[in-house]
């Protein structure tokens, strides 16, 4: 089974989510933690394995500072970036509706 994602889609529903979070006059929010725990890309969809993948750390704030050299044109945009965001943007929902919350509540339409 794949999913076809179209760029297009993908920018109407992230402004959907910015839209939200203005709405509830969320102007900056504070993630309180750096290093976090990633699967890499090559070993993140093979269930076929025996042994299950081997986690790597990623920081956050490491993930931040090369996402703001590319709004202060230090660096162009690469596709290990879309890695970086995905980072952040997990940091930023867990930060405003931690997911125990979420799947406390089984509402996800708040």
């Amino acid at each position: 089974m794949s999913v076809n994602i179209r760029i297009e889609q993908l920018e109407s529903l992230f402004k959907l989510l910015i839209e939200k979070a203005k709405n509830e006059q969320i102007e900056s929010i504070s993630v309180e933690t750096d290093y976090y725990w990633i699967i890499m890309s090559s070993e993140w969809e093979d269930f076929n394995s025996d042994s299950p993948p081997e986690p790597c750390v990623g920081s956050l704030v490491d993930d931040w500072e090369s996402l703001q050299k590319i709004l202060t044109g230090e660096h162009i945009v690469t596709y290990l970036d879309y890695e970086r965001f995905a980072s952040i943007l997990r940091a930023v929902s867990e930060t405003i509706v931690p997911s125990k919350e979420i799947s406390s509540e089984n509402n996800y339409d708040d």
